[in-house]
């Protein structure tokens, strides 16, 4: 067993006990409450007794006063406890309607959110391990109509104030989201109790039961429910209206052909075998090819978001019996979305920011010797994090390749998966238009993303990985004595490249590493979760492909050699790059920190600019001449 085996099944033996204790205690208090008779006192006629001397002992000392009702209000929320409505009228009677207003209205939404965080704590991650595919579609509700639906609950008190809590607990809201949502859907109903309080304060026989404010207060109680379903069956019949009159503007004539033709090709041969939906997180959500082929109508932007959910990495295509590839046909979509004119970028603004910057005069840099006809192009991602690596990655290929050049640059592969053809097509095609002009014939890269840039779109230029001229020409790398046993996760852009995914095992061979092959490898390898962009529209996808990997990693360290999926991965499975353990191995050892994380990534690709413009041998810089696509 390893040490992080070990680490984990610690942190989860004493997840248990901490767990074990809080219920006990929990039990324990509700014991308490009962077996004295406190919940006796908490009636509105015990309570009403006391009137007096609790207002003269409130005019004495407010702040003592509003404490101990806090005391006593805040453990009847969190738990469930008999006597919350009656506190709220207390509040109205003692501290007046606005001042009882507010101090209720703090206290029970703060109660709500402590009672749902403890669900979460006990009993959230047994649930969602047991009903994980039932709730995915429930989790994807939450997160993209999570607080509307949590003020619709609250506004409309169909379902116990206790339930709401307990169950939210159970799913993925945020709990801050919870929290703002429960103060702002509670406000209304919190006034009507308190105000309806503060009448009842004010009544000293009971002829004045029905004086005019207390009939006034109560009716506004009863009507409350009513008036706000009424509300909410009017919003429900514009927003369809609204919806109808969105898809009657933003419906195209037609689909392209390239479109139309893949929609007709999935509705014909998909059989439906659920091969691709069993191992996908997106298509488990939406269905098979062939249902989202025949149920979605694609000529309604509305639709054709979606097509921004699929992480585009290509594991339904390896999949399929039938040879299908769905994600070419959300890659198509996304570019009919783009040439709709309704792409959003601002929902990219960060990653569209970072490709402009990677290609920026700021950050790009060449340097080419005289004779050079091969060029190391390491990416934006891995110069960022992983400065000393790359220089020493660089160094090592110039000990076999002397007239070896480098390249600072982006392959603008954001663009391409965003859908934005054109703005790609004459981006990368400067950049290879220009490395052929100065007789560049061969690239070298580190970053699975640029590897399949250059494969597909290079024409002209060679490329290949560094993974694989380390592995032939430089011959067997030193031990690494850091981990024993590991698994190699494959990026999803290098899923058909036999020969890198056999060089980079043979490289972990040689540092004496053991590796244990997943479920999920080679030709059939998982997303990491940052594939597509899909973070930026549904994080809950993302952040399913990285825990399906942890779980097949079984508690080993991961080794991949894209520098983005160790970013992505290592927030939920110790993660390392291959290079980071050829060249830094001191990095990987644990509680240390091989990677830089942004904004400090862009410093360090400053610093490696800044490195190579004085090395001699790099004796033409980059003339930057590119125009700003």
């Amino acid at each position: 067993m390893n040490l992080s085996q070990l680490q984990r099944e610690k942190s989860i033996s004493s997840g248990m006990v901490l767990k074990s204790g809080l219920l006990l205690g929990i039990i324990g208090v509700c014991s308490i409450f009962f077996t004295t008779g406190l919940h006796h006192e908490l009636s509105l006629t015990a309570l009403k007794s006391h009137q007096v001397e609790l207002q003269q002992l409130y005019a004495e000392s407010p702040w003592l006063v509003a404490g101990g009702f806090l005391a006593c209000y805040l453990p009847v929320i969190i738990l469930n406890l008999p006597g919350g409505t009656i506190l709220g009228l207390v509040a109205g009677a003692l501290f007046g309607t606005l001042a009882g207003t507010v101090l209720v209205s703090f206290a029970s939404t703060i109660g709500a959110t402590i009672a749902c965080a403890l669900s979460r704590y006990l009993f959230r991650d047994l649930v969602q391990r047991r009903f994980s595919d039932r709730l995915k579609r429930v989790n994807a509700g939450l997160h993209d109509e999570g607080a509307l639906y949590l003020f619709s609950l609250r506004l409309l008190p169909v379902i116990p104030f206790f339930i709401i809590n307990l169950v939210m607990g159970l799913t993925t809201l945020r709990l801050t989201t919870f929290y703002w949502v429960s103060q702002l859907g509670m406000l209304p109903g919190t006034f009507l109790f308190v105000n309806a309080g503060n009448q009842l304060g004010l009544i000293d026989s009971p002829a004045e039961i029905i004086s005019p404010g207390l009939l006034t207060a109560l009716a506004l109680i009863g009507l409350f429910p009513l008036v706000t379903k009424r509300l909410f069956v009017w919003q429900r019949a514009s927003q369809r209206s609204s919806e109808q009159r969105e898809k009657a503007e933003n419906k195209p004539s037609s689909l392209p052909a390239t479109v139309s033709n893949q929609l007709r090709d999935i509705e014909n041969r998909c059989s439906e075998c659920g091969a691709c939906v069993r191992n996908c997180t997106f298509l488990s959500h939406y269905g098979t090819p062939k249902a989202i082929a025949v149920n979605q109508d694609f000529t309604w932007n509305g639709a054709l978001s979606m097509a921004y959910e699929c992480s585009l990495c290509g594991l339904c295509a390896a999949v399929c019996p039938e040879k299908l590839d769905p994600g070419r046909l959300f890659l198509d979509l996304r570019r009919t979305f783009v040439a709709n004119g309704q792409f959003n970028k601002s929902t990219y603004s960060t990653i569209l920011r970072y490709e402009t910057l990677g290609r920026s005069k700021l950050f790009a840099w060449q340097g080419i010797p005289d004779g050079c006809d091969t060029i190391f192009f390491p990416g934006c991602n891995l110069p960022g994090s992983r400065m000393a690596t790359t220089v020493q990655l660089f160094e090592s290929l110039r000990r076999t390749i002397p007239k070896l050049g480098m390249v600072l640059n982006c392959c603008n592969k954001p663009s391409h998966d965003l859908g934005r053809q054109e703005h790609f097509a004459a981006a990368f095609g400067a950049l290879r238009q220009s490395l052929r002009e100065q007789g560049i014939r061969r690239v070298l890269v580190a970053c699975p993303n640029c590897y399949k840039i250059f494969q597909q779109y290079g024409k002209g230029l060679a490329v290949q990985t560094v993974y694989e001229v380390i592995e032939v020409e430089q011959g067997t790398m030193p031990l690494a004595k850091t981990w024993k046993t590991v698994c190699v996760h494959d990026p999803c852009s290098m899923r058909e490249a036999d020969n890198v995914q056999k060089s980079v095992r043979r490289l972990v061979t040689d540092l004496g590493l053991e590796q244990v092959e997943m479920k999920h490898r080679g030709r059939r390898t998982l997303c990491c979760g940052e594939g597509g962009t899909v973070s930026a529209v549904r994080p809950l996808f993302a952040k399913a492909w990285a825990n399906m990997r942890a779980k097949e990693s079984g508690g080993r360290i991961l080794v991949t050699y894209c520098a983005g999926c160790c970013n992505f991965l290592e927030r939920v499975v110790p993660t390392v790059h291959i290079t980071d353990l050829l060249f830094l191995p001191e990095t990987t050892r644990p509680g240390k920190k091989s990677a830089t994380r942004a904004p400090f990534t862009y410093l360090q690709r400053l610093r490696l600019k800044k490195r190579l413009q004085k090395e001699p041998a790099l004796s033409r810089s980059r003339t930057h001449n590119l125009k700003k696509q």
